[in-house]
């Protein structure tokens, strides 16, 4: 996550410094950022909702080694039309994302997941086939041989495929767990109806483009479902977050299915993805310094967590973010990542509470 931070503040720096390569751009963010957090969250996730120990947690160091210069290789290859290097940085990729299948795979191993689990599990093989597809790819331009559409596969697998399926099945865990509404029985079908989407959009036609603007639009619905029926007694960043990002998806299949395919990976990309990502880091990384903090300091002598995440920040955050996405939009690319920063310092600011916020103590206590 730490790593995924800074290539996110070297990309948007990047971006308002001298416009980069569309690719190149393009795959910092989705490769060199959300994916990185993506992967450094699953270690946590999977363990955690499977109610199981990770197994060989010493492999995820060289999968976090070998997706850093990966990340460098391809985002290097694109800006400088090097395809040599966007293969190997691919491939690096590749034996990465099949280490961290191994883990997981040996994490899940004699205990059944709850459906959370088995999509974020899931999403794996979608991964695998994009990043597959990504390396052949790669070859076949160095080579200057055609590819016949394959490029189109390789987006909707990584972007509705392996994000869609796992940003799913995250959204609904954590809005059961932040928001106390158990909508559980639905992830393996919303998952199921995201995957078969992303393989009928793949293969073309106005239906295949219509079947994910109806899987997004689903998992749209019962996230307002949730919003319709959430206690308002807790936190909504969550809902917030989740409800923003689900949209997200909905204007990105929308704007996929009229044909305007800049906008469609913009919603994709940064609205959907994106916020996604940035509002579950601010639930994850709390929980996860939370529990380390319990173990060390006992649960009396240490905030909660509603007390370590700042919810007017969190608020902050999403309107800049969101607001770098219109920006975006209106393809003023500067001035969004201008946006982006600001969003990316104050969720600095919001990660770093639950590392120096203590536990409030009141008068009568002190007295």
């Amino acid at each position: 996550m730490a790593a995924a931070l800074a290539t996110l503040v070297a990309t948007l720096v990047w971006t308002i410094a001298a416009l980069p390569a569309p690719l190149a751009l393009l795959h910092a963010l989705v490769v060199g950022v959300f994916l990185t957090i993506a992967m450094g969250l699953l270690y946590q996730f999977v363990p955690v909702v499977a109610m199981a120990p990770l197994r060989l947690p010493y492999l995820a160091f060289l999968h976090l080694a070998l997706a850093l210069t990966g990340t460098l290789c391809i985002v290097g290859g694109f800006q400088h039309s090097d395809f040599a290097l966007v293969r190997l940085g691919g491939s690096l990729h590749l034996v990465g994302i099949g280490i961290e299948a191994i883990v997981l795979g040996a994490t899940l191993r004699g205990h059944t997941p709850p459906a959370p689990a088995a999509g974020a599990a899931l999403s794996l093989l979608w991964l695998i086939a994009t990043a597959g597809l990504g390396v052949w790819l790669a070859d076949r331009f160095l080579r200057h041989r055609g590819v016949d559409g394959v490029t189109l596969f390789h987006a909707l697998f990584g972007v509705a495929g392996f994000f869609g399926t796992l940003i799913t099945a995250v959204s609904l865990r954590l809005l059961r767990m932040f928001e106390r509404v158990n909508v559980e029985r639905r992830t393996g079908m919303l998952a199921l109806a995201v995957s078969l989407a992303a393989i009928l959009a793949a293969l073309g036609g106005r239906y295949g483009r219509y079947a994910l603007l109806a899987a997004s639009a689903a998992v749209a619905v019962n996230v307002v479902a949730i919003a319709r029926v959430r206690n308002p007694a807790y936190q909504r960043e969550t809902l917030l977050y989740a409800l923003t990002s689900s949209l997200g998806a909905v204007a990105a299949a929308a704007a996929y299915t009229a044909g305007a395919m800049a906008a469609a990976v913009i919603c994709a990309v940064w609205l959907y993805i994106g916020t996604a990502v940035v509002g579950y880091l601010q639930r994850i990384v709390p929980f996860i310094w939370w529990i380390r903090r319990s173990r060390i300091e006992g649960t009396r002598s240490i905030p909660t967590l509603g007390e370590m995440n700042d919810s007017r920040l969190g608020y902050a955050i999403l309107v800049l973010w969101v607001l770098a996405g219109v920006v975006a939009l209106l393809a003023r690319q500067p001035l969004a990542a201008i946006f982006g920063l600001a969003a990316w310092i104050a969720l600095l600011a919001q990660l770093a509470r639950p590392f120096i916020t203590r536990k409030a103590v009141d008068r009568a206590s002190r007295q």
